[in-house]
């Protein structure tokens, strides 16, 4: 007999407000949305990493004849490490602000 008891408690069903279950599928949307934003993000950035170390290589072998001045490869390497740093610091600030 307890144990009919204690299953009749487990099925019974938990009132939840109206505001309680909005906060809760808001905030669950919150969080899928800044997920998308910051796996695309993290794509573009690494994509835009692998482009300026594509350039490198080319210039380090000279592939195919590529040719780049020296003070180029200095802005195109100032360039992508304050690029990637200043974007992702912003986004991660805009994205979880408090």
């Amino acid at each position: 007999m307890a144990l009919s008891s204690s299953s009749s408690e487990r099925t019974a069903t938990i009132k939840v407000s109206l505001k309680d279950w909005v906060t809760k599928a808001t905030t669950e949307h919150t969080i899928e949305i800044q997920k998308q934003i910051i796996t695309f993000l993290i794509r573009s950035y690494g994509s835009l990493l692998m482009a300026s170390v594509a350039i490198f290589l080319f210039q380090g072998f000279a592939l195919w004849g590529f040719k780049l001045s020296e003070t180029v490869l200095k802005f195109i390497g100032a360039a992508t490490i304050c690029e990637i740093g200043g974007l992702l610091t912003l986004t991660i600030r805009a994205v979880f602000k408090r």
